[in-house]
């Protein structure tokens, strides 16, 4: 089933969640280089020496152009809330670390909604797709876990395919994007990961900082 939406919804989310971690978990101990930093680098991304804070709410999916973007009603709760810090180690390096909450609160999505903590094992720098210049996004990943709202848990890879800071609060229009049950940005933006959602903030903020700040 799919709907254009900012929720990826996936039939048996719990079967396919753990299918692909697992996947991913093999794939790790089969190949040696995947566990080395620079591994992690995809077309497009460059090691980063910033930090990123951030937390807030979406609701609708992105848009092709950068614009405010309405609350959904309340009724539905058809919205998602976060909160995350993530920093790569070093300069030199793209293995990283922090952590990220991330509350679905849709009865529709999967799981009848969900929880998530995740904690951040590498952070790299990308462009912001909209066409801002310069090092406004980072894109940072690792595992974590989830409990759904009808008793799921599992343990699962994720990935932040870009937060991005844009300016202040209400004026810059952050956006961030997450995928859960992938940590691969590829599998993420073509729209293959279990859970997807993204959204230009309509609460909150996401703000970079310097490295050593």
């Amino acid at each position: 089933m799919h709907r254009r939406r900012n929720i990826t919804l996936v039939a048996g989310l719990a079967t396919a969640v753990v299918v692909a971690w697992a996947c991913e978990r093999e794939a790790t101990v089969a190949s040696p280089q995947a566990i080395k930093p620079l591994a992690h680098l995809f077309p497009g991304e460059a090691l980063a020496c910033f930090r990123l804070t951030g937390g807030g709410r979406i609701d609708q999916p992105e848009p092709p152009i950068l614009m405010p973007q309405p609350m959904n009603t309340p009724d539905s709760r058809d919205f998602a809330t976060f909160g995350f810090q993530a920093r790569p180690n070093s300069c030199s390096a793209a293995d990283g670390s922090g952590q990220i909450e991330w509350v679905e609160h849709s009865p529709n999505a999967v799981l009848d909604g969900f929880s998530f903590h995740g904690v951040v094992t590498w952070f790299v720098a990308v462009q912001d797709h909209y066409g801002a210049p310069g090092d406004r996004c980072g894109r940072f990943a690792g595992d974590g876990r989830l409990h759904g709202r009808d008793g799921t848990t599992a343990e699962l890879p994720f990935i932040v395919e870009h937060a991005c800071d844009r300016g202040e609060p209400g004026v810059g229009r952050d956006h961030i994007r997450i995928c859960i049950g992938t940590a691969d940005p590829t599998v993420c933006n073509a729209g293959f990961a279990p859970y997807r959602r993204d959204g230009i903030l309509t609460g909150g903020n996401i703000q970079k900082h310097n490295l050593g700040a």
